[in-house]
């Protein structure tokens, strides 16, 4: 490389004072607030639009939900449908999901379901010590024996914080162990509290002897 090619190079990089911003080149603000803007609208506006997107995939009367193993429930009409899908519509490959959750305002029911071998006493236990669950640390000691309509016996306990009341159930059957979790306000009206004991109720596992 010689001088000259040496010097021309730089000539080339150099900006003129008239064409500088701060010491930047102005021919590359604008492409690169173009970047920042985007990236912006990508971390912050979308995630927020998106949290205020009504959301109109709704539960209609009679309607039910499956997961793996064969769990079904009836969620309460009109609720809505966050995660999971109905009864037959399996995701792809004609698998069900192994949890679903449905949602009134501020009150959702998350419903998982799994392998398990042992009693729904041995699977409260075991949900009361995982991080997996939302606020199962402030679980009542007590439980209390719970049965579906189908036969399927369980066991659940409530749990509240400053702002919420909610429940866990444990339910196991044939080697399927079932966990729902229910979450909502402190201030929930018993028509909400009956919709909740309805899926409970309806909670049941196919095959599954009582």
């Amino acid at each position: 490389m010689t001088i000259e090619t040496t010097k021309m190079r730089r000539r080339h990089r150099w900006v003129p004072a008239d064409r500088r911003w701060w010491g930047l080149d102005r021919r590359t603000i604008v492409p690169a607030a173009i970047v920042l803007v985007t990236a912006a609208i990508m971390h912050w506006a979308v995630p927020w639009v998106n949290e205020r997107v009504p959301f109109h995939e709704t539960v209609t009367a009679g309607q039910t939900m499956t997961l793996d193993d064969d769990v079904v429930f009836t969620p309460p009409a009109g609720w809505g449908i966050s995660d999971g899908v109905r009864t037959g519509d399996p995701e792809a490959g004609g698998s069900y999901p192994k949890s679903a959750t449905v949602f009134d305002g501020a009150t959702s029911i998350t419903v998982r379901s799994g392998t398990f071998e042992g009693t729904s006493a041995a699977l409260l236990r075991k949900l009361k010590t995982t991080d997996a669950t939302a606020r199962v640390r402030t679980l009542t000691s007590t439980s209390t024996p719970i049965t579906t309509a189908s036969g399927v016996r369980g066991v659940i306990s409530e749990f509240r914080d400053v702002r919420n009341d909610g429940a866990i159930a444990a339910f196991v059957a044939d080697g399927v162990g079932v966990e729902v979790i229910i979450n909502t306000p402190n201030t929930t009206p018993t028509v909400r509290a009956t919709a909740i004991g309805q899926v409970l109720s309806s909670l049941r596992i196919e095959g599954a002897g009582a």
